[in-house]
């Protein structure tokens, strides 16, 4: 078991079915250390990814965990789309997708890249702290505009 203290994030979780409050960090513990009730309550089944267009800004919103090869392939293949339709951004809106896997880090970091070299921005929209905290442990938050909500990136695109 890792120490907590040579961790500089920690989060406080409180478990849904006996209300405790708990430290939850990085030491891969997925359940209330009280009750055992898992906090990842999320079916990898149900992800799902949907593109909406703003003004030449494409916006995916990603519902759950892409956790399955179809998924992500299906979510290259639509940001594929975008950077052939030439779009003046990219923003990937994370809802309740608290898993972020290597194969996804990989997608998003090239897509900034690539758009990148063209002058364009990619933005991350999500408020989930365990997305903020991936992000935040592979410095992308440093490379990616990391904005809380629907109506911040609206008002960055302004």
């Amino acid at each position: 078991m890792r120490d907590e203290g040579d961790f500089p994030t920690v989060r406080f979780r409180k478990c849904s079915s006996c209300g405790k409050v708990y430290t939850g960090s990085l030491t891969g513990a997925d359940a209330c250390p009280i009750c055992h009730t898992s906090f990842r309550t999320e079916d990898p089944s149900e992800a799902a990814v949907f593109r909406t267009c703003i003004r030449g800004h494409v916006h995916f919103i990603i519902q759950g965990p892409l956790r399955k090869l179809g998924q992500l392939e299906d979510l290259r293949g639509q940001i594929d789309g975008a950077l052939a339709d030439n779009a003046d951004s990219i923003a990937f809106a994370f809802e309740s997708a608290s898993f972020l896997n290597s194969s996804l880090i990989n997608l998003l970091v090239k897509t900034m890249q690539t758009l990148s070299i063209v002058g364009k921005p990619t933005f991350i929209v999500t408020r989930d702290a365990d997305t903020l905290e991936s992000l935040q442990m592979m410095d992308l938050d440093r490379v990616m505009r990391i904005l809380p909500d629907r109506e911040s990136y609206l008002a960055a695109l302004a």
